[in-house]
């Protein structure tokens, strides 16, 4: 064999242990989240109660393109590698939130705010991640045209964003201290009872019957720091967690050729990764202001995603993929029937 014809042969052998794939994958999202309360960002809390925030509903579709590379002989094992495309969804939602805390606003500097959810706080939460799987590839041939294909390895994460909607209202309470003419914190669990308490409790223990919407529509009206079912001012935005996490990820399909070198394929598959949050993000409070229109008199408050409270989220997620596999092994199939040091069978299976 001259030195182009062995070239050549090299080339050929090559070309045919090379794959790629193109498929799409869809199932159901778990994640299992740690958190910071986000009590430990309001100055002299009090009477904080907040319950754990649970992730629901969740849903996943991936899209694939992956390059693989059989180097033994029987194309049996190998490696692969890709770019991979997740978008996620599904609902976080917190029962219960209640605190009180040290405030201030333009007309009383020191007063104590008290704020509570008026039902539980949803958010509509959708996922986008961008990653890169570095895998091992195993095969196994059954036939000429069925194959059964195994790929395991890492997934490493390039970007991850957050997108939320949210239809959270709060009841905004205040309890306002006199010494003398002076305004003072009133840091007891329980209110001294000499202090101007603006709640509903307060209110209703007095005036069973009584108005409790137009009460508290009086003190809004005289700037005191209360309303009762205010929504956030922003329902949507976005929030970003930090990249370059690592997770892992597995697939087993069947795979059967429906042209030499082309084969569709059929399987499942299991992902997992951990996301981190940034700590400016942990500092910020679900919300602490409230914020008046000037031109139609409309109350709302400023708001923070939950999203902004967790620390990591785990996330696994798993179903069925669907796709095909393109080998690059056209020259195979000139290859003569009793070549027995062929990297591929006579019959040039392409599985």
């Amino acid at each position: 064999m001259n030195a182009q014809s062995a070239l050549g042969q090299v080339r050929s052998e090559y070309f045919r242990s090379l794959s790629a794939d193109l498929q799409v994958n869809g199932g159901l999202l778990n994640q299992k989240i740690t958190a910071i309360p986000f009590s430990e960002n309001y100055p002299d809390a009090l009477n904080a109660t907040q319950s754990d925030i649970k992730f629901t509903g969740g849903q996943s579709i991936g899209y694939d393109f992956r390059l693989g590379y059989y180097f033994n002989r029987k194309r049996s094992l190998g490696i692969g590698v890709g770019i991979n495309y997740y978008q996620q969804k599904g609902t976080l939602s917190l029962d219960t939130f209640h605190i009180e805390f040290r405030s201030s606003t333009e007309n009383y500097p020191i007063f104590r705010q008290v704020i509570s959810t008026t039902r539980g706080i949803k958010e509509t939460i959708v996922s986008k991640s961008l990653n890169v799987p570095i895998l091992l590839r195993y095969k196994k041939d059954f036939n000429d045209k069925l194959a059964l294909t195994v790929d395991a390895g890492l997934l490493y994460n390039i970007k991850v964003t957050n997108s939320y909607e949210t239809d959270a209202r709060f009841d905004y309470e205040a309890i306002y201290k006199f010494e003398g003419p002076e305004l003072v914190y009133d840091n007891s669990p329980i209110p001294d009872p000499s202090s101007l308490i603006i709640t509903k409790a307060e209110y209703l223990k007095d005036f069973p019957k009584g108005d409790v919407v137009k009460y508290f529509m009086h003190h809004d009206s005289i700037g005191k720091s209360v309303g009762l079912n205010l929504a956030a001012n922003e329902k949507k935005g976005d929030v970003a967690y930090k990249s370059g996490s690592l997770g892992y990820t597995g697939e087993v399909a069947v795979n059967y050729m429906v042209v030499r070198n082309i084969c569709i394929r059929a399987g499942v598959y299991y992902t997992a990764q951990s996301f981190t949050n940034t700590s400016n993000n942990n500092a910020l409070r679900l919300t602490d202001t409230k914020i008046k229109d000037a031109a139609t008199g409309t109350s709302t408050v400023n708001y923070n995603s939950l999203l902004n409270e967790m620390q990591t989220a785990k996330t696994s997620n798993y179903g069925i993929v669907l796709g095909a596999r393109i080998y690059f092994n056209r020259m195979a199939w000139k290859a003569p029937a009793d070549d027995v040091n062929r990297v591929t069978p006579a019959k040039g299976r392409a599985h």
